[in-house]
């Protein structure tokens, strides 16, 4: 097997990258051009071939300041990361954005895990020569945890947030309504119907003409719910995901008086579509645009583009399930020089984060499951 490490994911196959990806959009190729135009790190793409084929690939990310709490090490695990590197960058492999990250493995390789240790081995050499010789693996599912950790050293894992996604069944929106309980099939109905009865003009454009206009409203939203951002980075964040992963990228969108007043943004792959961010002018009364928008408009356009996933992301989990989610957990850990607490810590740590996606979720207790958490760690 060889190992190549490049500078740039433009030096980097589109098409053997995304066949690692799977259709995960957040591991995918465009995504991952979006993440490299962050002003405060610099990447490496390492990929290990076996023949012409690409077996395994991760982004490694040198992030030299870090302006989100959700990717900041030493706020998430102050126990493992003292924050002390003398002035060199945290290293971050996998994504960096997103809050979802993918293994690129292929599995059905004969050498998949031989392929997985050289991985891990070459990212933990940038991270010895350009830091504290930790690299930081974030927001893994079950499955890509346990495959990590069962061929290679790491820390415990740490449970760091709730995945949600609506995994669909047959063919039309119909069919979602007849995959819910009574209680969610009369939720999802008052909530179309108080959109409707709002009055809107509606329509699904295309997220790069229409980002400039989306932007503003996702800036108040935010504001809305406690972040400290402004018109103009948000503006920033929608023109380059615009420019970057615009072609994959559709606003259902509403307007009052030639005005869009709310949208949300979601982006199509061969596999799911990904939910991305909701926007509303806020001083308006709420019709229930955030789940017509952000959670039926994209079902309806999921089954159209015969995809059967639709992806919601973390937080607000509790409203999630009540409209069909699936709720599982994310993982992060650590490879090469890492230190280690006593393993009942994270044990604990992880439990106590269980317990608090139960107690959000006991109105739908089915929907939160795991094939991880249970095997002592």
């Amino acid at each position: 097997m060889k190992i190549s490490i490049a500078d740039s994911i433009r030096q980097v196959d589109a098409s053997a990258w995304d066949a690692l990806a799977g259709g995960w959009f957040y591991a995918g190729y465009a995504w991952t051009v979006y993440q490299e135009q962050d002003k405060h790190s610099i990447a490496r793409y390492v990929q290990v071939t076996s023949g012409d084929r690409v077996v395994a690939a991760a982004a490694v990310h040198l992030v030299e300041q870090e302006w989100s709490e959700l990717y900041d090490t030493a706020v998430l695990f102050p126990d493992l990361d003292d924050g002390e590197r003398g002035g060199r960058p945290v290293v971050l492999a996998g994504g960096r954005r997103g809050n979802s990250s993918r293994l690129l493995v292929d599995r059905s390789h004969p050498e998949a895990e031989a392929a997985l240790r050289e991985l891990v081995g070459a990212v933990n050499e940038i991270a010895a020569k350009e830091s504290d010789g930790r690299a930081w693996w974030l927001y893994l599912s079950d499955e890509d945890t346990a495959y990590l950790t069962e061929h290679v050293p790491a820390t415990s894992p740490r449970i760091m947030a709730a995945d949600c996604a609506i995994e669909l069944p047959g063919t039309t929106f119909d069919d979602y309504l007849a995959g819910l309980s009574r209680n969610q099939r009369r939720q999802v109905r008052v909530d179309r119907r108080a959109f409707q009865g709002a009055g809107y003009t509606t329509d699904a454009v295309d997220f790069r003409e229409s980002w400039d206009q989306f932007a503003p409203l996702v800036a108040r939203h935010e504001r809305k719910h406690g972040h400290d951002v402004d018109d103009e980075f948000i503006g920033e964040l929608m023109r380059l995901q615009a420019e970057c992963c615009g072609e994959f990228g559709t606003i259902q969108a509403c307007w009052a008086d030639k005005e869009m007043r709310a949208g949300g943004l979601a982006f199509t792959t061969s596999t799911m579509i990904a939910g991305r961010a909701f926007g509303f002018d806020h001083p308006r009364p709420s019709a229930s645009e955030y789940f017509e928008l952000f959670y039926y408009r994209p079902i309806e356009q999921a089954y159209l583009a015969g995809v059967r996933l639709l992806h919601l992301g973390i937080g607000t989990l509790a409203a999630k399930a009540r409209r069909g989610a699936q709720v599982r957990p994310l993982w992060g850990l650590a490879t090469g020089q890492f230190k280690e607490t006593l393993p009942p810590l994270a044990a604990r740590h992880n439990q106590e984060a269980w317990n608090r996606f139960r107690d959000e979720l006991v109105l739908t207790p089915d929907a939160l499951t795991s094939t991880f958490l249970h095997r002592g760690i």
